[in-house]
């Protein structure tokens, strides 16, 4: 799946794992503009029993799904911006836990991968 032009994309979702809380902010392009559309939140999930961050951003994205009636979840993943009225174009995600946080950086380019890791 490639990543649409600038002027065909339409939505945009982003998320952040907290120490507390996994934020969803939705954004959809309204006329020429990116607008926020609706927010979700949920435990981040990061200890015990669930010991896997991506419950708690799965959990504040169905908020927002929830809220607006827009589909971004398919089988627990986010759905590609394919068919009319679900899916993302642009997913982005961030952390502003506090701690080391364990990730796999993957890339093309190797120097410009390990520039981006550190």
């Amino acid at each position: 799946m490639s990543i649409p032009a600038p002027e065909n994309m339409k939505v945009i979702l982003a998320t952040d794992c907290g120490s507390t809380t996994s934020k969803a902010r939705f954004f959809m392009k309204i006329g020429n503009e990116f607008r926020y559309v609706a927010s979700g939140e949920a435990p981040t999930t990061v200890e015990a029993p669930y010991e896997d961050v991506t419950v708690g951003v799965r959990n504040a994205i169905r908020e927002v799904e929830e809220l607006t009636g827009y589909r971004l979840l398919g089988d627990d993943a986010i759905l590609p911006a394919t068919v009319a009225g679900a899916g993302v174009d642009i997913y982005v995600t961030t952390s502003s836990a506090g701690g080391g946080l364990q990730m796999t950086v993957v890339g093309v380019v190797r120097n410009m991968t390990a520039e981006s890791a550190e």
